[in-house]
């Protein structure tokens, strides 16, 4: 689980620099795909019991805001790049709780 926290922590700094303009495009775009598919593969790893239930359900709700995010700030979105970047940050805060790696 504390790898998944981290390639989202991982995600969402590259985001938030292309969000300020400091990484071109070209990168942003393959850093986000490696750290979606190290999230994916790691997730898919995890066993299938109800203690996780709650946690793979973050886990995909992480992935779908790390695409939202790229997608608005590919389109130019900036503000709503923001937002999905505020909530994908929540969602990793939740997901550290839920999961009891908050430690």
């Amino acid at each position: 689980m504390q790898d998944i926290l981290l390639w989202s922590a991982t995600a969402e700094m590259i985001l938030n620099a292309r969000l300020g303009a400091l990484v071109p495009k070209g990168f942003t775009d393959l850093a986000v795909e490696r750290c979606q598919k190290q999230i994916v593969d790691l997730s898919s790893e995890l066993p299938q019991t109800s203690k996780y239930a709650e946690a793979s359900a973050n886990i995909v709700k992480l992935e779908r805001l790390i695409a939202a995010t790229n997608d608005e700030i590919g389109r130019g979105r900036f503000e709503q790049a923001h937002l999905h970047l505020i909530e994908l940050h929540q969602s990793a805060v939740e997901l550290r709780r839920t999961s009891g790696t908050d430690g």
